[in-house]
């Protein structure tokens, strides 16, 4: 007997992009946590950053380093948020084979399929929803967590969570970082940035002058 995987990236032609020079602001972010994954120590920034101005690839940059020290990434975005466009930038950056994508459009075999993919640690980069927190991940390296205001992180039904506070706690057991981002964090992280429990990070500016 074989077992035949399914899919959900079937059908897709993506062609590779590759890395862009991050301007000063950027390059700033992306040494902080830099430095905090290579010491290997348990930190949380927020990336508070204005709409476009180029927060996902500090993330991607960031995930490419973690993914060169064969650790794995969690990035999660709101439900909302996980539209094909942002899974196709991350296969077009690091290619379909090395990313397992959890939501609520996938059927409960794909799902599946995907889960194993994870528990086998043969996705060294997991995207998903505020679920996807609790996702059998091997040697976790990074967790970042995209627009951390939204409401979505947080379960109303039983058994409730807030996707962040999983988020912190995986952080602290594994000795790793969290990412933040947000153009309009959630007020109780911005005063933990005020408070010195959580590094702030700005880009003030738009990307590419845009």
């Amino acid at each position: 007997e074989k077992q035949i995987e399914r899919n959900p990236f079937v059908n897709k032609d993506i062609k590779k992009d590759s890395s862009f020079v991050l301007n000063e602001e950027q390059q700033k972010a992306y040494n902080a946590v830099s430095d905090a994954i290579e010491d290997n120590f348990n930190s949380e920034f927020l990336l508070f950053g204005v709409t476009g101005s180029g927060k996902t690839e500090v993330y991607l940059q960031l995930i490419e380093k973690v993914l060169n020290e064969g650790k794995t990434s969690l990035m999660l975005v709101p439900e909302i948020a996980l539209t094909p466009q942002t899974v196709d930038r991350f296969i077009a950056r690091f290619g379909e084979d090395n990313i397992a994508v959890l939501h609520s459009k996938l059927s409960m075999g794909e799902r599946y399929d995907q889960w194993n993919k994870i528990k086998k640690d043969e996705a060294k980069i997991v995207i998903g929803a505020r679920s996807a927190i609790f996702a059998p991940i091997q040697n976790l390296g990074l967790i970042i967590m995209d627009e951390e205001h939204d409401q979505s992180y947080k379960s109303e039904t039983t058994p409730k969570y807030h996707a962040r506070e999983i988020a912190r706690y995986l952080a602290k057991e594994n000795s790793i970082s969290l990412v933040l981002g947000s153009a309009t964090p959630d007020l109780e992280t911005f005063y933990k940035t005020q408070t010195g429990e959580i590094k702030l990070l700005e880009l003030t500016q738009r990307a590419n002058n845009a």
